[in-house]
């Protein structure tokens, strides 16, 4: 890591951009892989070389990769919500979004027509996601570290209502091969995917380069071509 701290000390010039980025990720859903793959790392990749810069990617679980860019130890982490964290710098354009679903039992007075029907509920999520900043209802919050333990919850009747990423839900569903016939469904919101900059003269000169490219490059026929050829929806 010695290379990232003298990285981080790159001394800034307005109209000389840093020749690489380090971003930390976790792995997500095949669009950020361990060898640097996938659409997320494809798309960031192609908006920096716009102005020669070099990724670097190291792969960490997702509570390290904030802690990185908190300590200053990376430039960026990959698919932070907007605002989620209140030390790093946010840019104007998100490069991805995902549905936030929430799962209930089939009971009689348990239906989501809306946000509004958290109020008062026993709401849980993924630890460390925030959730809380988005809903902006007044609910018993309670953090999981897994998908599992939340829907061992919800069988157990010890929380009402549990909220995440549609991709995470269907993953972990599929990959344990749930029984979800007495689970319901709905979606809650659209939420925008972002890169979170350290709050460094890096992380800023970072944040700016990639807005002034974004701007005009997420309606390219380049952008979006990055996108058809992974099998995901635009997002804009």
């Amino acid at each position: 890591m010695a290379g990232v701290a003298s990285s981080l000390a790159w001394p800034v010039a307005a109209d000389t951009p840093p020749a690489d980025i380090h971003l930390v990720s976790d792995t997500w859903h095949g669009l950020t892989r361990k060898d640097g793959t996938g659409l997320y790392f494809d798309l960031i990749r192609a908006v920096y070389a716009r102005r020669k810069i070099e990724l670097r990617i190291t792969i960490y679980p997702y509570a390290r990769t904030v802690q990185a860019v908190k300590d200053k130890r990376a430039d960026a982490w990959v698919a932070s919500f907007l605002h989620e964290k209140d030390f790093a710098l946010y840019p104007r354009w998100h490069f991805d979004r995902n549905v936030q679903q929430a799962l209930f039992r089939k009971r009689p007075g348990y239906l989501f027509g809306g946000i509004a029907d958290l109020r008062d509920k026993r709401v849980a999520w993924l630890r460390d996601f925030g959730l809380d900043r988005y809903l902006k209802v007044p609910m018993k919050i309670v953090e999981v570290d897994t998908i599992q333990s939340a829907l061992q919850m919800l069988e157990a009747g010890r929380i009402d209502y549990f909220i995440g990423a549609q991709s995470d839900i269907a993953d972990d569903i599929n990959s344990r091969g749930v029984d979800m016939r007495d689970v319901e469904r709905a979606f809650v919101m659209h939420l925008g995917l972002y890169l979170a900059f350290a709050d460094t003269a890096r992380g800023e000169v970072l944040r700016r380069i990639w807005d002034e490219e974004m701007e005009t490059f997420h309606k390219s026929d380049t952008f979006k071509a990055i996108y058809q050829r992974a099998g995901f929806d635009y997002p804009y």
